[in-house]
């Protein structure tokens, strides 16, 4: 590598305009930004897992600054106007009680108050998704502790929970607004789909640990809900401007009102993220135009019943690189190529409320999902639905109980990679759950006892029970156990899929073609979690959360290799690999995540994460796939958040990540440092500019490895949005 690097540094001018907008008597200022191409030293092998003394200095500077500044201003006004974010709860003016309030829905299937939640739950709010500079989900699970979020390239990520980190991570559910994004064919999510206005989310709830209980199978090591906003909410006009050194995006929504009870809101939104490079070095051509829009209506039909009907299309153009093997040398190259990504869904949702202690709700969504590229050609159609019901057995039981239907329609398209037999295939899961929340001692100690069972396509039947305590003392603290059972069901690509993972050279003849084959006998992948976990308000202006883990995992599925033998015309010399389940691992770890607010204007929220992953071999497997597993999940992370508000209408955030390195990928660690100020001139208008990644140049978050993408290098991003409502 040269020892220099061009690259983008934006240049922000300050033009005013006074003619454009004007509502106080005062100049709207708008921030352009031009590029210039600049020089900067890139050669060299970088240390990103220390800070150097002056970025240490910087950081330590920044929060003096921060802290004197709060100080002087905590007996003047101060943070943000909350009518000038409709639909938002501004957390920097919320006491540590009001945190600890905050309600979530994917523990127990209904809301309850987080410090009520006998699980590891951790809340991303609309104030930590607006102060974040983020711009796409992925990014923003990064805010959760316990979350493994790793970059690969322009469009693909790596996210997991707990341990077992691939690019397509099959241990952790995804859903949005009730509708699941775990896709059956490998066990994982589509994530660079998943898109929405982010102003427009409600919040995004992680669940670390089991949920198979209440979510069914594939809820192993964690659910991700993320949940919008009522259309009641997000009444008038909203347009999002913002442009960077890494991406532009613009999008539009509105809503309104159709008659005195029914509220409905529609979006779109397009976003286009530029080509990254390659961590080797050179283009990856691998940028993306997204396009997608949607919309959503809410009815309040009565006091009593609520409907919901909402749907979302999106199509999108990416490029991807991919080790592709050949017949011919050099045997392995790396092909870009241009796929496309298209689907949309429609659901539909009816609440019922009885009583304070009795509810139910009846679901139906239709999901249609469509990849093409060289690596895969699959098409898909997903229809579900979903009854639950609340009720109280008597005065110290409530009872929460509910059955599915899915129904899945697939089919496939040989690649040069990829094939599957049979290439169409229908598969379903029935299934019911039940759960009981026992009070042992009313308002103190209560026991959660329940159960799923599931009828599934691959494995047929699966019980996932599960036995959770939680105590609570006094208002200030809270202590929670649990035992689950949880299991990981096959998958299509598991079954039924050959794909081609290199060629090698015979020296004499033709390359062999070494293949991984599916198989249809593979059993669920097991796990026995045990989980304690503490919450403790120490003050007023600070709170604590400790989770600790243990997880017992059996059957998880490895591979060996076979005899070799001769197929096909011409004859060509095979090296065959079997799926099997062949592995076995323990986990063990704790999380701590900590609020603390300094004054009214300044809150912090840190947070540590420590893991631990033993794999063993059986059944032939190779000793390799344990190292993968013991080293591709970081064994240390650490975050620390700051949202503080300078004046009334000017706000400075900042955060910084640091990421153990991945041994098993040759990923080295990274430490991560965003910035960010914004800026509201007048109400209903946000004005923001930041840099992530303001410490390093560039670095690596993930290798494809196996997997055959290829990695690339995370830039220094610069960017400036604008945000206004109407």
């Amino acid at each position: 590598m040269s020892a220099y690097r061009t690259f983008l540094h934006p240049a922000l001018e300050v033009m005013l305009s006074p003619n454009w907008f004007d509502s106080s008597g005062s100049a709207l200022t708008v921030i352009v930004i031009t590029r210039k191409n600049e020089i900067a030293p890139a050669g060299g092998n970088m240390n990103t897992s220390r800070l150097r003394t002056p970025e240490m200095a910087l950081l330590f500077t920044i929060l003096v600054l921060a802290a004197c500044t709060a100080l002087a201003q905590e007996s003047k006004p101060t943070g943000s106007d909350p009518s000038s974010s409709p639909g938002t709860q501004d957390l920097t003016r919320l006491s540590l009680e009001d945190l600890m309030n905050v309600e979530v829905t994917s523990v127990a299937r209904q809301r309850q108050k987080i410090a009520d939640a006998p699980a590891a739950v951790y809340v991303i709010g609309q104030e930590d998704i607006r102060r974040s500079g983020m711009t796409s989900i992925p990014e923003l699970l990064r805010l959760a502790p316990g979350l493994d979020v790793g970059r690969i390239n322009a469009n693909q990520w790596a996210i997991s929970a707990r341990g077992f980190n691939t690019p397509y991570a099959s241990h952790l559910l995804v859903l949005q607004d009730g509708r699941t994004l775990y896709n059956p064919l490998f066990s994982g999510v589509f994530w660079d789909v998943q898109d929405y206005i982010l102003q427009d989310l409600q919040q995004i709830e992680v669940v670390r640990g089991p949920g198979a209980t209440l979510w069914g199978s594939n809820a192993v090591n964690g659910v991700i809900n993320i949940t919008s906003k009522s259309a009641r909410d997000t009444q008038g006009g909203l347009v999002d401007m913002r442009t960077s050194t890494e991406e532009d995006l613009a999008a539009v929504r509105y809503g309104g009102r159709i008659d005195e009870n029914t509220w409905y809101r529609v979006y779109a939104k397009y976003r286009s993220i530029d080509d990254m490079d390659f961590a080797t070095g050179g283009n990856a051509e691998d940028g993306s135009d997204d396009f997608r829009s949607g919309f959503r209506i809410d009815r309040q039909a009565t006091e009593q019943d609520t409907l919901t009907l909402q749907g979302d299309l999106y199509n999108m153009g990416s490029g991807r690189n991919m080790h592709m093997p050949s017949a011919l040398p050099p045997l392995d190259s790396v092909q870009n190529s241009r796929g496309n990504n298209s689907g949309g869904n429609i659901l539909g949702r009816w609440q019922h409320v009885t009583s304070d202690k009795s509810d139910f709700a009846l679901q139906l969504y239709y999901d249609r999902t469509d990849r093409g590229g060289d690596d895969l050609q699959y098409g898909q159609d997903t229809f579900d639905i979903d009854f639950q019901h609340r009720f109280a057995l008597d005065g110290r039981q409530q009872i929460i109980w509910g059955a599915g239907f899915c129904f899945l329609s697939d089919s496939t398209d040989d690649t040069t990679l990829i094939s599957f037999d049979p290439h169409s295939r229908d598969t379903y899961v029935a299934s019911a759950f039940v759960q009981d929340n026992i009070s042992l001692v009313p308002d103190r100690l209560h026991l959660f006892l329940g159960s799923k069972f599931e009828q599934n396509s691959y494995t047929g039947f699966e019980i996932q029970p599960s036995a959770r305590l939680l105590w609570t003392p006094d208002a200030q603290n809270s202590v929670w156990a649990a035992v689950s059972r949880a299991v990981r069901t096959p998958n299509r690509f598991e079954e039924d899929a050959r794909v081609t993972l290199a060629k090698v050279s015979t020296g004499t003849g033709p390359s062999a073609s070494v293949d991984m084959f599916g198989n249809q006998d593979l059993r669920s992948e097991k796990l026995m979690a045990y989980e304690l976990g503490y919450r403790v308000q120490p003050g007023k202006r600070w709170s604590v959360d400790l989770a600790g883990f243990y997880n017992d995992y059996d059957d998880l599925h490895g591979s060996n290799g076979g005899a070799m033998y001769i197929s096909g015309s011409p004859p060509q010399l095979v090296i065959p690999v079997y799926r099997n389940n062949g592995v076995s691992a323990e986990t063990w770890g704790a999380e701590i995540s900590t609020t603390a607010v300094v004054t009214d204007s300044w809150r912090v929220a840190a947070s540590y994460t420590w893991l631990q992953v033993q794999a063993h071999s059986k059944d032939g497997v190779t000793p390799t796939q344990e190292t993968d597993r013991e080293n591709q999940s970081p064994h240390n992370q650490f975050q620390l958040r700051s949202y503080f508000d300078i004046t009334r209408n000017l706000e400075f955030n900042a955060a910084l990540f640091y990421v153990d390195n991945l041994s098993a990928l040759d990923v080295p660690a990274y430490t991560r440092l965003d910035v960010g100020l914004t800026w509201r001139p007048v109400k209903n208008l946000d004005l923001s500019a930041g840099v992530q990644n303001l410490l390093d140049n560039r670095h690596n978050e993930y290798s494809g490895g196996s997997q055959g993408q290829i990695t690339d290098e995370i830039g220094r991003n610069v960017w400036a949005e604008m945000v206004w409502r109407f």
